[in-house]
């Protein structure tokens, strides 16, 4: 009889298959064994800039050769963001996750709250001791019952990406101020097939959220409460869902394809030209710099319009993680160590372009960053920036709705079915609490 040896690769496909059917897996563990055909595996995440990308495949292979690794040491699969939730499920399914990864916030919460990670605190204890140290606020999201699970690897600042040059046309000096105001704005900047505003609304976890939260919160309504409770269902959360639904449904500034993007939906939208607003952190402003667009001196960044509760950005943190089933932890968070040198880091910060905020806030001195008037709108929204969970924090049951995307699907129930907008906040809640009570959370 012949015994095929499986790869890291068709564990993946079948994990995939399994995932999807329902199919129990005691085959696909026993073979599980069997996935390793590298030492060192990284998922590397697409920052929407190749030259950024490149990079950290040229210096985890820098890595590798100074460890001695061969080639078929080093396996880099290229995973996009939206791809990751499930192929991770897959992965963790039959034992063959990733040795490092970039993690966003919900899946860092996730995968560490179901024991998969490792500690990561000696990585982030030699990150303080660099000059300057590092941004201490992003760290509490990583810590869980005493350990770090993420090495914090960039701040990720949600900027209003605004083509100032179609506003100005429409007789605006700059991006309104509320959002009844940039509604009408938009109104004589929308000629389709060119729109005003290019609003995530895909089911793809996160920018859709961050975006429709974005409303939410300029008028005083919130996800979770203080205590971590759903609080979705309230008037202000209905007020901005109506909002919404002019924008889409009678004001019409929003493209109809919308609804179906991933997270590069709406980057791509800005990079071509085909709105004038995006919500999103700078991986499109980066873009323009590495791709030298030609809207690139039309682009400003901004904080987004505000309402009745303030005006605020969003910012978040990614991550690197390593996973326990790495069979050589030394080797995968060497390979941390190494993207974090500051020397390292601070290439890739720059190469991508404003991609993130850098983790040393000594970096910002960096003529990169002083010396581009863009930037001040940016550090402005960093600045006055929350998270989308404030006042709370992310807790497994919030990771879940997140991940599964089920704010945004009651969002499109309203603007495809035409569900009220009172209801579709209601069903929401309701679904959110449902969650929170089936992983023994307080509701």
């Amino acid at each position: 009889m012949t015994r095929r040896i499986y790869s890291r690769r068709d564990i993946g496909k079948f994990g995939l298959v399994a995932a999807a059917t329902g199919i129990a897996a005691p085959y696909l563990n026993i073979r599980a064994a069997y996935a390793r055909d590298a030492k060192l595996v990284f998922w590397l995440q697409p920052n929407f800039n190749k030259v950024a990308d490149d990079l950290l495949v040229e210096q985890a292979k820098e890595y590798a050769r100074l460890k001695g690794l061969s080639g078929n040491d080093l396996q880099i699969e290229v995973v996009p963001g939206g791809e990751v939730a499930k192929r991770m499920a897959a992965a963790l399914e039959v034992g063959a996750p990733p040795d490092v990864t970039r993690a966003n916030e919900e899946d860092l919460t996730k995968w560490g709250v179901a024991g998969h990670l490792l500690d990561v605190t000696p990585i982030v204890n030699e990150m303080k001791g660099r000059e300057g140290g590092i941004n201490e606020a992003s760290l509490p999201l990583a810590m869980m019952n005493g350990q770090i699970f993420g090495a914090p690897m960039g701040i990720a600042a949600n900027a209003a990406h605004v083509r100032a040059d179609k506003f100005k046309e429409a007789g605006y000096d700059g991006l309104p101020k509320t959002w009844e105001e940039f509604i009408e704005a938009s109104k004589k900047v929308t000629k389709p097939p060119f729109y005003a505003y290019g609003m995530a609304l895909g089911l793809v976890p996160s920018d859709s959220l961050g975006d429709v939260m974005s409303v939410v919160s300029a008028y005083g309504g919130n996800l979770i409460d203080e205590k971590n409770r759903p609080a979705l269902q309230s008037d202000a959360t209905v007020t901005a869902f109506k909002l919404i639904n002019t924008m889409y449904n009678d004001a019409k500034i929003i493209p109809r394809g919308a609804l179906s993007w991933d997270n590069s939906g709406n980057n791509k939208a800005f990079q071509s030209g085909q709105v004038a607003y995006a919500l999103n952190p700078t991986s499109i402003y980066s873009s323009l710099i590495a791709d030298k667009s030609p809207f690139l001196d039309a682009t400003i960044l901004e904080r987004p319009p505000g309402g009745p509760a303030g005006r605020f950005s969003t910012a978040s943190t990614d991550y690197y993680s390593v996973f326990k089933k790495s069979p050589n932890p030394e080797l995968a968070m060497g390979l941390i160590q190494h993207f974090m040198k500051p020397e390292n880091y601070s290439r890739f910060i720059v190469e991508a372009g404003g991609r993130y905020l850098p983790i040393y806030p000594a970096q910002l001195k960096d003529p990169f960053w002083t010396s581009k008037p863009a930037f001040a709108g940016l550090l402005e929204a960093a600045r006055s920036a929350r998270s989308n969970y404030a006042p709370g924090k992310l807790t497994p049951a919030l990771s879940e709705i997140v991940n599964r995307s089920m704010v945004v699907e009651e969002v499109q129930n309203m603007l495809v079915k035409g569900k009220d907008p009172a209801r579709a906040v209601a069903d929401a809640h309701k679904t959110m609490v449902e969650v929170y009570k089936r992983l023994g959370e307080p509701t």
